[in-house]
C-alpha cells in the first residue's frame, strides 16, 4: 500500500520548484504528458509551459518527458517544447523507470516522477526509489478520470498529510 502514497502532492506542475527537488537530491525529472503537462486533448503545449521547463533546464535539472502514450502524440508535443521524451513507457513497470534514468544518465534516487495518476506515475516511481509526486490531473472532466479518481482520494488525501508532516519537521 505504501508504494501507492506519493512523496508529494501539488494542485499542479506550477508548483514544483527546482529548489524543492534539489533539496532532495534530484538531478532529473520524468514528468507524464496527459493530464500533466497539458489536457489529452491538447496537440501541442499552452504557452505557459516553456517558461517551466526552461525553469528546470537552468536550475540544472535534466528533463525527460515520459508518457505510456505512442511516438507520434508524444513526439510532437516534445519537439514543440523542445525537450526529450520516450514514448510507450510501460508504466508502472519498473523496467520503463530504468531506461529512463539510464537515459538521463542518473541513478533512480536521483530521479523525480511527476504525474497525475497513482497507479502509473507513483506507484512506478516509488517502486525503483525515485521521488514522486503527483499532480491533480488537467482532464477533470473526463468521465473516467473521474472514475479513477474515487480509487486514488484515500492515496493522494495520505501523500498530502505525509507531506505537510514533512515540512512541518523541516
Amino acid at each position: 500500500m505504501s508504494k501507492l502514497i506519493p512523496d508529494y502532492v501539488f494542485e499542479s506542475i506550477y508548483d514544483i520548484t527546482p529548489a524543492l527537488l534539489q533539496q532532495h537530491g534530484v538531478r532529473g525529472v520524468l514528468i507524464d504528458l496527459d493530464g500533466t503537462l497539458a489536457s489529452r486533448k491538447a496537440a501541442l503545449p499552452p504557452d505557459t509551459l516553456a517558461p517551466f521547463v526552461r525553469a528546470l533546464h537552468e536550475a540544472g535539472l535534466r528533463v525527460l518527458v515520459f508518457s505510456n502514450n505512442g511516438a507520434s502524440r508524444v513526439g510532437r508535443f516534445c519537439e514543440a517544447l523542445g525537450v526529450d521524451y520516450m514514448s510507450r513507457a510501460v508504466k508502472p513497470l519498473s523496467f520503463g523507470f530504468r531506461r529512463a534514468a539510464k537515459r538521463l544518465g542518473l541513478p533512480l534516487h536521483e530521479v523525480a516522477v511527476v504525474g497525475d495518476q497513482i497507479f502509473t506515475d507513483v506507484l512506478g516511481g516509488n517502486s525503483v526509489g525515485a521521488l514522486t509526486c503527483y499532480v491533480q490531473t488537467l482532464d477533470r472532466r473526463h468521465f473516467w478520470v473521474n472514475i479513477r479518481y474515487r480509487f486514488e482520494h484515500r492515496f493522494i488525501e495520505r501523500g498530502r498529510r505525509r507531506m505537510e508532516a514533512r515540512e512541518r519537521h523541516e
